[in-house]
């Protein structure tokens, strides 16, 4: 403004304007217009990132009864198969609230009662839960394969030397994609013959066991599906932690939760909602 227009703006007022902008984004975001064009699946990747939030409690001297905290932000990506651009929600409320923001996302973009839906993350049971919530049995769920790496890289240290840990995960890596996990948990367990009480080793094993029918990554591929959730994982840095997570920054829960709203808006194409509601409401001013 002081560059293009002479008008030197303070602090105080560019934050007062920019919360007041978002705290209207979750509404628009209920008003974007349904996407035309036709696709046989949906893939729905989800996540938890950590967001640093500040709170007061009633006190004359704000700065003793403040009290710094990590709250969860969870945000979902939504695509159509075989097209690039996605679309994106955040909550940071329940499981559930995600899920139904989520699920709305996806109908605007197409999802029908009869269209499957191919989700790809961690382990964690709540991704499931809202998969299987948005699309019924018509969700299936894909370990990401990268995290089960993880787990892999724990497992192998049972029988072999820390040289040879990478070449022996790859080994794995390439065993699940191309064989199929039973081959692998098969590999695992001739091992624990001679390390049945290694912590790592076990762990892997449990965690497939405790996952069945989420290891399909040649069925995956086959179709053309990703098998990684680095979407997700990308969008926590592009699309969060870029605004919301630079140094020495503490949020306000609401006013995170409404800047994650802003964001989220303008992503999925929203953002001149957010000025024709705003023209919309001038020009009645003017009326009046």
């Amino acid at each position: 403004m002081q560059e293009h227009h002479g008008v030197d703006i303070n602090v105080s007022a560019v934050r007062n304007i920019t919360e007041k902008h978002a705290e209207r984004a979750n509404e628009l975001l209920c008003s974007l217009p349904k996407e035309k064009g036709v696709s046989s699946q949906i893939i729905i990747e989800m996540d938890g990132m950590m967001l640093p939030l500040v709170e007061y409690k009633e006190s004359d001297d704000r700065r003793k009864s403040k009290s710094n905290l990590w709250a969860e932000l969870r945000v979902g990506a939504v695509q159509r198969v075989n097209e690039l651009e996605w679309k994106y929600a955040s909550s940071f409320a329940s499981t559930d609230d995600l899920g139904d923001r989520v699920s709305q996302i996806a109908k605007i973009i197409g999802l029908t009662e009869e269209m499957s839906v191919h989700g790809v993350g961690d382990g964690a049971l709540w991704i499931v839960e809202q998969g299987e919530r948005i699309a019924g049995q018509n969700y299936t769920h894909l370990i990401d394969l990268f995290h089960l790496c993880e787990y892999f890289g724990k497992a192998v240290r049972a029988w072999c030397k820390e040289e040879e840990v990478k070449q022996e995960v790859e080994s794995l890596k390439e065993t699940a994609v191309e064989r199929g996990i039973e081959r692998v948990v098969s590999e695992l367990k001739d091992n624990l013959t001679n390390a049945p009480n290694h912590e790592g080793l076990m762990k892997c094993l449990k965690y497939i066991a405790n996952r069945p029918g989420q290891f399909k990554y040649q069925e995956a591929k086959e179709k053309g599906l990703p098998i990684g959730s680095g979407k997700i994982e990308s969008t926590h840095r592009h699309l969060m932690q870029k605004r919301l997570k630079k140094p020495g920054m503490w949020w306000k829960r609401k006013n995170a939760d409404h800047m994650a709203d802003l964001r989220t808006l303008r992503a999925n194409g929203g953002w001149e909602l957010l000025w024709q509601e705003e023209k919309h409401q001038d020009q009645v001013k003017i009326a009046a």
